[in-house]
């Protein structure tokens, strides 16, 4: 496969509106993550708080990462006005990271360009605020009888949203609408569609992505992921799964870590073949040489990751962008923070690393803003291209007791707790990460960044 070139980028993270404030929070150790409050889920949180987990309808964990004090200004997009004003931030949220990525990349309003610019963008399959009003009359009808028959009060009923306040039906197409209505505003081509690979699901966009790019089917295109569901629906999913912590911990390969913390926010970058990068003078922030997709295929439990499917992952990348992994510098880990995610990836990157006797550096950016589930890949990104860009490595914070053994790849020497300037000296920078999903979706990417390519940039 042709490399493929990284021309622009966008970001919608907690506390960062984008990537420059990103890269500003995460070298200033900056921990974005805070507890949820009545502006995310529209009523007082302390309802559904219980510290003791297990309890059903309570949620036992209240920090998170959130986007707060977004202005979107449905006036700066070409489509109609009572359409946009009636959507939630899922759409918002994905038109503000398409325009900024297109814009970073030099090519917002080249028609001639953009006509042939695809965009794939991961969603997360699970219910938004306003696709949840939208169903509520149906949860209405059908619990309205038996709550009134356990209060024997047969004129009770639930009350219902004013008619004036129901959502656009709009808003129930959270699975595909959202790249429908970026192609629409940036004019783009008619490839646009969402995916769903779990937590895995930028890489495998921005796969897809290239296949586009290297068949020819597409000149540029726009990938990434983002992750805006109703925030009381995802805290009381991950509380019954018992993916929160249950001692408060949540700290990326520390060893005191015992759950994850979920967040929300959207990355996209633009893709370019780099032949092509190269012939028009872009600015090529990084270049992707190999992705490597795998599923794990029948395992223990849906929840349960498999060292096998990683590793697989591991090899197609490395097949691909025919490298090394003794070439990597650094290596952005998938690192949730819980026991046996944690665990399970420290296996099956010695496994596979330590067959080489490679021995990267290791860190992850989830220490920062939390894990923001399919949009997760994005913020490894981010954090992976503008540590290429300024050759500086910021550091894994929160961590008082690094996950690992001595002598191993990821061990208490290799995670990076300091800011650290990069580790070699050479003309190539090499950067690769992980994202793994629920059900076994594994994704590992492998970046570059070449002197050469710094030095033939004209834009």
């Amino acid at each position: 496969m042709e490399k493929i070139a990284i021309i622009g980028i966008s970001c919608l993270f907690p506390d960062a509106q984008n990537p420059e404030q990103f890269w500003q929070n995460i070298t200033e150790q900056k921990d974005s993550t805070s507890d949820i409050t009545v502006a995310e889920i529209g009523i007082d949180p302390t309802i559904f708080y219980d510290s003791a987990k297990g309890n059903p309808e309570k949620f036992y964990f209240r920090k998170g990462g959130f986007i707060r004090n977004f202005q979107f200004d449905p006036s700066e997009y070409n489509l109609p006005l009572n359409l946009v004003a009636s959507l939630d931030n899922t759409f918002k949220w994905s038109l503000y990271a398409a325009k900024q990525a297109v814009q970073h990349s030099g090519y917002l309003g080249n028609q001639n360009v953009l006509s042939k610019c695809g965009v794939i963008l991961g969603t997360l399959s699970l219910p938004t605020k306003l696709s949840n009003q939208l169903l509520s009359p149906i949860y209405r009808r059908t619990i309205d009888g038996a709550i009134a028959e356990l209060l024997q009060d047969q004129d009770f009923h639930l009350a219902a949203l004013p008619a004036a306040n129901k959502p656009s039906p709009y808003n129930a197409m959270i699975s595909g609408l959202p790249a429908t209505l970026i192609a629409q505003s940036l004019s783009l081509s008619a490839t646009h569609f969402c995916i769903d690979a779990a937590c895995s699901s930028a890489f495998y966009a921005i796969k897809l992505a290239s296949h586009y790019l290297s068949t020819g089917k597409a000149n540029l295109m726009l990938a990434g992921a983002i992750s805006c569901s109703d925030p009381l629906f995802l805290r009381m999913l991950f509380s019954g799964i018992q993916g929160y912590p249950e001692n408060g911990i949540s700290r990326p390969l520390d060893k005191e870590s015992r759950g994850l913390i979920t967040s929300e926010g959207i990355g996209m970058v633009v893709l370019k073949r780099h032949s092509d990068a190269v012939r028009d003078g872009d600015r090529i922030l990084a270049t992707v040489c190999g992705i490597g997709l795998s599923n794990d295929g029948r395992g223990k439990h849906l929840l349960s990751p498999n060292e096998k499917g990683q590793i697989l992952a591991y090899e197609r990348a490395y097949q691909e962008a025919q490298i090394s992994p003794k070439d990597i510098d650094y290596l952005e880990c998938h690192a949730t923070g819980t026991l046996l995610g944690d665990t399970t990836e420290c296996n099956s990157v010695e496994s596979f690393f330590g067959q080489y006797k490679a021995s990267p550096l290791v860190g992850s950016a989830k220490s920062n803003v939390g894990h923001l589930l399919v949009g997760a890949g994005m913020v490894g990104l981010t954090k992976a291209i503008y540590s290429m860009n300024h050759g500086v490595i910021p550091p894994t914070i929160n961590i008082a007791e690094p996950i690992g053994a001595e002598n191993t790849v990821i061990s208490p020497k290799n995670i990076v707790k300091t800011t650290t300037p990069w580790p070699n000296n050479n003309s190539t920078k090499r950067v690769a990460l992980s994202a793994f999903g629920f059900g076994g979706t594994n994704s590992h990417i492998i970046l570059e960044k070449t002197a050469k390519d710094t030095k033939d940039t004209k834009k």
